[in-house]
């Protein structure tokens, strides 16, 4: 197994969030989580980021992530949580140069030239060098959005895990970082694994899908095997019509049934 996980459980306050998960992640892929609020998905992630304490076993090539130091997990996998945070007065170049750490050497207190190579780069890729010298405060919701996954591209882990990525972003700024993230996966080998709401945007960016239902991964696989109506059904209650995106050809939702 590339990446992914045996067995996982995950308890809030004695509640069990997270029951027996097991599912396995594709190398230089994109695999979107879905399911209803509540259901797990964020859990998930949280868990294989090691942001919450979890049961079972997570693993990442052949071997478990137990075994490996901080620093270690660190450089193979970057986290953007769905609420992150950032002090007020901190710059959008100083926050993205964030992203470097985990490749900095003991006691290395200033970017080297490749780190500074590789946050211009990706600033650029994501357009926000513009906003370079501004304070993260003054920028928008959907603006610090970009700021921070620019910050996670930054660290140029092999895994890219993100939860909501597109929260407060308009549609040509959704579309814009999906593209991105696509374009990470398929031109620098990333694997990309992120929790969507927007169904179709999941139908039309990812290889793969993880559905959740009430804290347990009901079906895993590719898109085309799962985006069908009977597993929107078991998964979202939802009886829907299928089509095909006009420009990309991929499935998409076409219609909704009211009751």
């Amino acid at each position: 197994m590339y990446f992914g996980a045996k067995d996982l459980s995950v308890h809030y306050n004695k509640r069990l969030a997270l029951e027996h998960a097991s599912f396995s992640i594709a190398k230089g892929k994109t695999t979107a989580i879905i399911g209803v609020n509540g259901s797990g998905k964020s859990t998930i992630l949280r868990a294989l980021g090691r942001l919450v304490k979890s049961e079972g076993q997570i693993i990442f090539e052949d071997q478990l992530m137990s075994k490996l130091s901080n620093l270690e997990i660190a450089q193979k996998i970057a986290l953007l949580p769905q609420s992150a945070t950032a002090p007020s007065d901190i710059s959008v170049f100083e926050l993205v140069s964030l992203g470097r750490f985990p490749h900095q050497k003991r006691f290395q207190q200033n970017l080297s030239k490749e780190d500074k190579e590789v946050v211009v780069r990706v600033m650029h890729d994501t357009d926000v060098w513009k906003w370079r010298d501004i304070p993260v405060a003054n920028l928008s919701g959907g603006q610090r959005q970009r700021v921070f996954i620019t910050m996670i591209l930054a660290q140029d882990s092999e895994i890219i895990l993100l939860d909501e990525p597109t929260t407060y972003l308009d549609l040509v700024h959704q579309l814009e970082i999906l593209n991105l993230l696509k374009k990470f996966v398929e031109e620098m080998n990333k694997t990309v694994v992120y929790v969507i709401h927007d169904l179709n945007h999941a139908a039309r960016f990812a290889d793969d899908l993880i559905l959740v239902k009430a804290g347990r991964v009901v079906a895993q696989g590719a898109v085309e095997n799962l985006f069908t109506t009977d597993q929107l059904r078991e998964c979202f209650g939802l009886e829907v019509t299928l089509g095909c995106d006009t420009y990309t050809k991929s499935l998409m939702i076409t219609g909704v049934k009211n009751d």
